[in-house]
């Protein structure tokens, strides 16, 4: 799930904790957006470089890091650890609810994808939407979203290669775009993107 899209849900649930909880509330909101801090750490150790919107363009690649060592936080040992260390600490369950409530929005997110990627998948019959190739390696890309919380709507999702789905996130791209966007030009832009050997042999 973007950022931005947890920093909406876990504000909005903040907004209906903070009558009960006032401002300790902002401990577990806190929590709940600095988990990602993990997605981060990881990059710097393995790419030795310290730019943040490197990282982000690197998470939202078409190949994004997927190794375990990218959500160490968000592993529920982490949550339970925290919570058996100081139990006692209101501070301690604030920000373990916060990181769980993280983890449970991950999991809802990756299921209703992968049950949207699987319906795109077999509703283009495992063929490129932008070249026609039926390889392997196609994938289904989200390539029409709002710009704030995610849609898991089929028709939000297109079967693409493995190249053409790299020429959808290349730098100039628009990787994803609003809803009503113009598909046929969007392909155009896909392919206009594709190195000329490839758009020689597509």
């Amino acid at each position: 799930m973007r950022v931005r899209d947890h920093i909406a849900l876990s504000t909005g649930v903040a907004a209906l904790l903070y009558p009960r909880l006032r401002g300790r509330v902002a401990v577990a909101w806190a929590a709940s957006i600095l988990i990602d801090v993990d997605h981060y750490l990881w990059f710097v150790a393995r790419h030795k470089r310290l730019g943040p919107a490197t990282a982000a363009r690197a998470f939202n690649g078409a190949n994004a890091p997927t190794h375990a060592a990218t959500r160490l936080l968000h592993h529920p040992a982490v949550v339970l650890t925290l919570l058996l260390l100081a139990r006692r600490r209101r501070i301690a369950v604030l920000t373990s609810a916060g990181m769980l409530f993280h983890i449970i929005l991950d999991i809802y997110h990756r299921a209703r994808m992968a049950d949207a990627q699987a319906a795109s998948l077999n509703r283009d019959r495992r063929t490129c939407r932008v070249c026609s190739a039926k390889k392997p390696d196609v994938v289904a890309h989200v390539w029409r979203q709002p710009s704030l919380l995610p849609s898991y709507r089929v028709d939000h999702f297109v079967t693409l290669c493995d190249d053409c789905h790299e020429s959808a996130h290349r730098p100039g791209t628009i990787a994803i775009v609003r809803p009503g966007s113009n598909w046929d030009a969007y392909r155009a832009d896909v392919m206009r993107r594709l190195p000329q050997s490839q758009a020689l042999v597509h």
